[in-house]
């Protein structure tokens, strides 16, 4: 794709987007959706990343509009992106730093997830959509934080499928209770606690569902998270959120 060619895809995405938040006439949008769909598989990330902004805005505003296209023309990209990374080291002098440059690309295809369950759950294989959602839980900070909200909300919608995937929470979850806090201080130091609070925030939520608890392995990793003294303060205060 040409970047005069990926810049027109993105405009066309980016006013769709735009139209559907504004309530453009959705019959005359539904005619050519599959069409403006096709940009989901552009490899141009921007123009991806446009088409998924695009997807969300269709889900949240207006949901019929997409509702049938979502097997076919949506959800196969959402789970290629949900798995996609694609770093790369920036020379900063004394120190590299890695970037990801597929981190927007997998934060909007869980927010379209997110939404979906909220608005249209009937077109998802929840069921398919929990190992994404497991590996979600150990992506870096700001994914895994949009993945503890999708479980606590499911707790509340969904809980059928979280009893079926418990045990694939488990790992992904200790690990980032146990994250260490390094040489941090101050704002990023309070930032680690309330990732690790997150976590825990979704363990009680979890153990709250009827039948995770019958599990084994998560009954195991709760009973030794709150006899962990380094834990009660956190746990307390989730405690009385309730």
């Amino acid at each position: 794709i040409s970047k005069k060619n990926a810049l027109v895809s993105w405009t066309v995405a980016t006013s769709i987007k735009l139209s559907i938040a504004g309530k453009a006439d959705q019959a005359q949008l539904s005619v050519y959706m599959p069409n403006f769909l096709k940009l989901l598989e552009q490899k141009e990330l921007s123009v991806r990343n446009a088409a998924l902004l695009m997807v969300y805005s269709a889900v949240h505003h207006m949901p019929q509009l997409v509702a049938g296209l979502m097997k076919d023309h949506i959800t196969p990209s959402l789970y290629e992106v949900a798995n996609f990374k694609l770093e790369r080291k920036v020379d900063l002098g004394p120190f590299t730093h890695t970037v990801d440059d597929a981190l927007p690309l997998r934060k909007a295809s869980l927010s379209i997830f997110a939404t979906c369950l909220e608005n249209l759950p009937g077109s998802l294989d929840i069921a398919a959509f929990m190992p994404v959602l497991a590996k979600a839980l150990g992506d870096v900070e700001d994914i895994q934080l949009q993945a503890h909200q999708i479980v606590i909300s499911m707790c509340l919608r969904q809980p059928t499928y979280l009893v079926a995937a418990v045990e694939t929470f488990v790992e992904p979850l200790e690990k980032t209770m146990h994250k260490k806090q390094g040489q941090k201080t101050g704002t990023e130091l309070e930032r680690l606690h309330e990732w690790i609070k997150s976590a825990l925030r979704t363990m009680v939520a979890l153990s709250k569902v009827e039948g995770t608890m019958n599990s084994r392995k998560f009954a195991e990793f709760v009973e030794r998270t709150r006899a962990n003294s380094k834990f009660r303060d956190a746990l307390a205060s989730i405690d009385d959120e309730r």
